[in-house]
């Protein structure tokens, strides 16, 4: 719980090895069933900003390279199918990534 002392200690044990992580998202699709013609992960998380959701992911991933003054970006790896690699890649080409460093793009 946030604010304990044990909460603390993990929470600086994570960010000592931060460098040694990568994030992996698995796109999730289209939004179809919910109204929405795009991918999911292009959907507003929420209404004050309407940042989308692969936008507020990848902020995250950058504060905790900032936080834990990471030697080299975190790596993200984001598993796409046929129907949303595209848009996904146009998402993040658009976008320049969102302020992420680029990285090696398979196709």
């Amino acid at each position: 719980m946030p604010g304990k002392k044990s909460f603390e200690r993990a929470e600086k044990a994570g960010l000592e090895c931060i460098d040694e992580c990568a994030f992996v998202l698995v796109a999730g699709g289209r939004g179809e069933r919910l109204g929405y013609d795009g991918i999911k992960v292009e959907l507003a998380c929420e209404t004050t900003t309407w940042k989308c959701y692969l936008q507020v992911y990848v902020e995250h991933i950058l504060a905790l390279q900032r936080l834990s003054n990471a030697k080299h970006p975190i790596p993200l790896a984001i598993m796409t199918s046929e129907s949303t690699h595209n848009d996904t890649k146009r998402l993040l080409e658009t976008n320049r990534n969102f302020g992420a460093a680029p990285g090696d793009r398979k196709s």
